[in-house]
């Protein structure tokens, strides 16, 4: 048994795949596998044949393609089926549309493709009586996939191998053509000057050399593949040969006279496609002739031809202009062109249908080929110039392209267009954690309804520990999704906003302003500060922690099983009254921040209370001083210190008309600290003395100080104008106090006080500034400027105001007595 395939041997055989824009440049006798893709120049030099592979159809995808020797797929598609044996019939060809193999002495049948003559055989029948039928044609044209593509392309079937002679030692019978390959190039520009074949291979010859009885059968004929050419920009075609054709049915001879020869039937020619936006033919030989039927040398049975092949032509849509983007959101964008019609969507030619499909049609850029990968899925109907993309990514440089689609699929893609959707803006922003001087700060980059940015998007987050934002904003730029900002102040409330700012440089609207407070800094240094007959007076550090810091100090009389008494404070301190002498008690603090979140407690202090160690009296403190001589409003506010030895742990305070009165103020105790109190609604017209005693730890009170410096209360608001200058008390005992000596201004002035003996002896002077008009009180204690008390009796006090640009005189006499 013979099968007739290709012959050539390759020198190289090159595998299909992803060539990333390489350029593939096969050698002489090389041969070609599969499909290529992402092809940048598929070239074949002049004089160069190249082969494609048996059995597998060859698919180029290249940017430009130029074929200037020759590219052979001639019976490299399926096998024809090998001649019979003697006395038995030929084998069938392989493929969709294979030849039947002969009977016994009888010719093989033409290869075909599909069941044209639905008769259950594709190709030509072999011969039951007489020479094989020819390859039945292709099936219809008149539909093609959609996208026209490789699945419009068919491998040739094998012709019928021819029955067995009679002769078991000397007859051949002949073996089917193997099919024409298949090839499919696309690119945007094709040039062919030179050959690219896919035809059948012919049937071999049935031969008796001895007789011509029983005369073994021809094969048939291989049919034709297919070719598709399929150009988006320019398919030039110079001096170029194009063929598919039938291979021809083998002879059938004998070497004597009598009996009946049985060639092989033709194979059918194959299907020649080509599609292109525009073309360039000249002296161009396009061929898909039918496979003669085989000679019978001796008066015979000829077999008969394969059927005709086609070549259909199609012009693909001409490439989009006026592309361009007119609005950009955040996940969407509406691109637009300009309107298409007529002869730019193309159409066929010659034997192709009419198109059904015509649309426009958005890819993602790029420079693969093919590009379908890149499809968005976004299309719109042939008669419209713009079409919305959604579901894009915010904050990302897309690139688009957009195509003319049609059955024949894309035309050559418009210009690439940029652009840049806008960021969304942050949402859901909330504090993970918090520490002393630190805050964890997170948001997500988007929702669903607004989309979610990319990693790259920059985020801008604004801080202050102003409300609202309002001052003191410090700024950061950060490309993830939390922050965690450190060097904070603790027990703090920091407000945060945040907005997106994209590649664009446009900022997306800024997140409602969100809070939250530092922790509290633990405080330490706990000190019992005293331990007094029923109290005891607790202290510690307040660490770092700002004013307005709330802390809770405890008291427990178990080791805080249970809590004995809780106070809260903005102080540093507390006292525990109302406690029970002798017994245990423990205390410890903690901080608690804006937010209630406590600290950790102090270490815990225990101590026992009423326990007297000095039952000795404080000494007496210094007089209290006012801090100024005079009011003109009814308040005044005395200063003292602590005596020597051991501080006391209170202090009582009383204030009075006279230097040893209490009628304004009895027994007020206050703190140890600050050594100050403050006094209001003092009446006007009266001078009014302080004084203070201490107390100890063990409740023992000393003495009183000596009545401090009166201060004299002349409210001018509800005092009518001094017209004439006194002083009261009048007479005055200096030992008993200063007396207040009383004048009106009609504005503000320099004043001198002069006071002086009836003799005109100046004993006194005293001057000053008085910023505003009314009635003003100034105080003499009856002591000359040596600081030694005048002697009793009676003297001229002369008062000077130097107004701007006037001054004025008056005086008055007053008496002093003792």
């Amino acid at each position: 048994m013979i099968l007739l395939l290709a012959t050539a041997a390759p020198a190289f055989e090159w595998p299909g795949g992803d060539w990333h824009g390489e350029n593939l440049t096969p050698g002489n006798y090389d041969t070609l596998t599969g499909t290529f893709t992402n092809v940048g120049l598929f070239a074949i030099g002049s004089g160069d044949t190249v082969f494609v592979t048996q059995e597998v159809p060859l698919v180029i995808y290249a940017s430009t393609v130029t074929i200037n020797g020759k590219l052979d797929a001639a019976g490299r598609g399926l096998p024809g089926g090998g001649g019979g044996d003697y006395n038995q019939p030929g084998a069938n060809g392989f493929g969709a549309g294979l030849g039947a193999g002969g009977a016994a002495y009888k010719g093989g049948g033409g290869g075909g493709h599909a069941d044209a003559d639905l008769n259950g055989v594709s190709g030509g029948a072999g011969a039951g009586a007489g020479a094989g039928a020819g390859g039945q044609e292709y099936s219809s044209t008149g539909t093609i996939s959609s996208p026209l593509s490789p699945d419009d392309i068919s491998i040739g079937s094998g012709g019928g191998g021819g029955g067995g002679g009679s002769g078991a030692d000397l007859t051949t019978s002949g073996a089917g053509g193997a099919g024409g390959g298949s090839i499919y190039i696309e690119a945007r520009y094709i040039t062919i000057t030179g050959t690219v074949t896919a035809g059948g291979l012919n049937g071999g010859s049935g031969i008796n050399p001895v007789n011509c009885t029983e005369i073994p059968g021809g094969g048939g004929g291989g049919s034709g593949g297919s070719i598709l050419l399929k150009s988006l920009g320019t398919m030039t075609l110079d001096n170029s040969y194009l063929a598919n054709n039938g291979g021809a049915g083998g002879y059938s001879f004998c070497g004597d006279a009598g009996g009946t020869p049985n060639p092989g039937g033709g194979g059918a020619a194959g299907r020649i496609k080509i599609v292109y936006r525009s073309a360039s033919f000249a002296q161009t030989v396009i061929s898909t002739a039918a496979g003669l039927g085989g000679i019978e040398f001796i008066g015979g049975n000829s077999g008969a031809a394969g059927s005709s092949g086609t070549v259909s032509y199609g012009i693909i849509a001409s490439s989009p202009s006026g592309f361009s983007v007119t609005e950009v959101f955040t996940t969407s964008a509406t691109f637009a062109w300009q309107a298409k019609a007529g002869a730019e969507w193309g159409g066929s030619v010659k034997y192709f249908p009419t198109l059904d499909v015509k649309q426009f049609r958005l890819y993602r850029s790029t420079d693969a080929v093919p590009f379908g990968d890149y499809y968005t899925s976004v299309s719109a109907a042939e008669g419209a110039v713009s079409t919305p993309e959604e579901g894009l990514t915010p904050d990302t440089t897309i690139y688009r392209m957009l195509t003319a689609y049609t059955d024949f699929g894309d035309s050559a893609p418009s210009a690439m267009i940029t652009t840049v959707t806008f960021a969304a803006p942050p949402s859901g922003a909330v504090f993970p954690s918090a520490a002393v001087d630190s805050l964890a700060f997170a948001w997500s980059s988007g929702t669903l309804a607004t989309g979610f940015n990319p990693a790259h998007t920059v985020y801008e987050i604004s801080r202050s520990s102003v409300p609202g934002l309002a001052a003191e904003v410090s700024a950061a730029f950060t490309t993830g999704l939390s922050s965690a900002p450190a060097g904070l102040e603790p027990n703090t409330t920091y407000y945060f906003s945040l907005r997106a700012m994209g590649i664009n440089g446009v900022y997306t609207s800024s997140t409602p302003v969100v809070s939250t407070p530092t922790l509290a800094a633990a405080p330490d240094s706990p000190s019992l500060d005293g331990v007094y007959t029923d109290s005891i007076a607790f202290s510690w550090s307040g660490a770092q922690n700002p004013p307005g810091t709330l802390f809770e100090a405890q008291l427990s009389m178990n080791d805080f099983i249970t809590i004995y008494k809780t106070t809260t404070t903005l102080l540093t301190s507390v006292d525990f009254a109302g406690l029970e002498a002798g017994a245990i008690y423990s205390m410890r603090a903690r901080a608690i921040n804006h937010a209630l979140r406590p600290t950790d407690f102090t270490m815990t202090l225990s101590t026992t209370v009423g326990q007297m160690g000095n039952l000795e009296a404080p000494l007496k403190p210094p007089p209290p001083s006012p801090t100024a001589p005079y009011s003109y409003d009814g308040s005044a506010v005395f200063n003292w210190s602590h005596p020597s030895g051991v501080i006391p742990w209170r202090y009582w305070f009383e204030i009075g008309s006279t230097p040893d009165g209490n009628d304004f103020l009895s027994s007020s105790f206050t703190a140890t600290a600050p050594l100050t109190y403050a006094a209001a609604n003092l009446l006007s017209g009266k001078t009014y003395y302080a004084r203070v005693r201490a107390e100890s730890a063990a409740g023992v009170l000393g003495e009183f100080s000596e009545p401090g410096p009166g201060i004299a209360v002349w409210i001018s608001a509800t005092q009518a104008p001094i017209a004439k200058p006194y002083n009261w008390p009048n007479p005055f005992d200096p030992a008993a106090g200063a007396t207040s000596i009383g004048f009106y201004l009609k504005s503000e002035a320099d004043v001198t006080i002069k006071i002086f003996t009836l003799q005109g002896i100046p004993v006194y002077a005293a001057s000053g500034h008085e910023p505003s008009e009314g009635n003003k009180v100034w105080r003499w204690n009856g002591r000359n400027g040596e600081g030694r008390m005048v002697e009793p009796g009676g003297y001229i006090c002369l008062i000077t105001k130097k107004y701007s640009g006037k001054t004025e005189v008056q005086k008055f006499k007053l008496a002093v007595l003792y």
